[in-house]
């Protein structure tokens, strides 16, 4: 393991692109159809082990807008390098940036409720393209494909399952919002939520509503931490420990499942 993971925040401040070099980040950008570009980090552990890789997805939240193509990875690269290695993964890790000025998901994030756009936000669609031009580079394993994300990421997140439901084996959302109305697309979907009950930027109901909304769908597979005291910073509780990471990289696709 690198001795930059070792540092508590190695992919921010004066030494952050060096560390993330260091770690074994890439940094390319990626041409969507529009002729749009969208900044992207990836890191592929593994790569000596016999088998697939699965592939990982996440959004980053609104602190992390812009094009230094760095940012992106500050919260959630360190606590997922760490953990990939550690376990010996075979994996491929995205963290695309979305520009200062836009959305992964075109709506309010104070809302209580949203109806998903009929057509995904500029940047989301620029995510979903490169989605599928990684996949069909380093054909992982259709079981083993994931997303997450946080905060507008995690609107992102869900924005993304419920536009392709049958490509996920499991989604990670922290402090995000859905459209409940898309829950039924999602009833296969293994899922799972932290929300802190005092988050004053996405209203707690947007977890509790979309939870109850897949569990009406009969979705047995919903695991909901609402974290009591806290605001909107839940990432770093989720990180604090491998559980959500274990969780969401145990998850495999039944293959039965269109």
């Amino acid at each position: 393991m690198s001795d930059a993971l070792l540092s508590g925040s190695p992919f921010s401040g004066e030494n952050a692109l060096e560390n993330a070099r260091e770690c074994g980040i890439e940094r390319f950008q990626f041409t969507a159809s529009d002729g749009g570009m969208l900044p992207c980090c990836r890191y592929v552990s593994g790569t000596q082990f016999h088998g697939k890789y699965s592939l990982l997805m996440f959004l980053h939240g609104a602190g992390s807008l812009g094009n230094d193509n760095l940012a992106q990875v500050r919260i959630p690269g360190p606590p997922l390098l760490r953990f990939v290695q550690k376990h010996q993964l075979k994996t491929v890790l995205l963290f695309p940036q979305c520009e200062k000025g836009f959305q992964w998901v075109d709506v309010p994030w104070g809302d209580k409720s949203h109806t998903m756009p009929a057509k995904p936000s500029i940047f989301m669609q620029r995510a979903l393209e490169l989605l599928d031009e990684q996949i069909a580079h380093f054909q992982p394993d259709p079981a083993r494909v994931y997303a997450a994300g946080v905060s507008m990421g995690g609107y992102g997140a869900w924005d993304l399952v419920c536009r392709r439901p049958h490509t996920f084996a499991g989604v990670l959302v922290l402090c995000g919002g859905a459209d409940i109305n898309q829950a039924p697309k999602l009833k296969q979907l293994p899922a799972y939520l932290m929300h802190g009950d005092q988050d004053p930027a996405v209203p707690v109901t947007r977890s509790r509503d979309m939870v109850e909304a897949l569990r009406q769908t009969g979705n047995c597979q919903v695991t909901y931490i609402e974290l009591p005291g806290c605001a909107h910073n839940v990432w770093d509780p989720c990180f604090a420990d491998e559980n959500a990471l274990a969780w969401l990289f145990s998850q495999i696709k039944n293959q039965s499942t269109p």
